[in-house]
């Protein structure tokens, strides 16, 4: 791990691994938070993602949490991965959570 690796690196990571590991279940990636937003301080980085899912599946979201912990542990970051199947997602669109990912965040897919 190194102390010095920005948080953008830790998130384009976590997407590209994401991607290439599930990308044709994943619908939105979005990554947001104070680290994504630059405003982390040096203290208690967090990368947030929203993951909207073509379907629920258990598995891919179990395998996207140790992808981001992995990814955390290399990084110096922590994630909080959201996992919302596409159905939700297009159903609560006009949810202030969903909101904020949109507007605030970057989004890889």
């Amino acid at each position: 791990m190194s102390d010095d690796a920005p948080q953008g690196d830790a998130a384009d990571a976590f997407a590209a691994r994401a991607q290439t590991d599930h990308g044709e279940s994943i619908r939105e990636l979005v990554v947001f938070g104070d680290a994504v937003r630059g405003d982390d301080r040096g203290v208690h980085t967090s990368v947030e993602v929203l993951l909207v899912l073509a379907e629920t599946d258990e598995e891919i979201e179990r395998q996207l949490d140790v992808l981001a912990e992995t990814i955390g542990l290399e990084h110096g970051v922590v994630f909080s991965v959201h996992v919302l199947p596409a159905e939700r997602f297009e159903a609560q669109s006009d949810h202030p959570f969903i909101r904020t990912a949109l507007e605030e965040g970057h989004s890889y897919v």
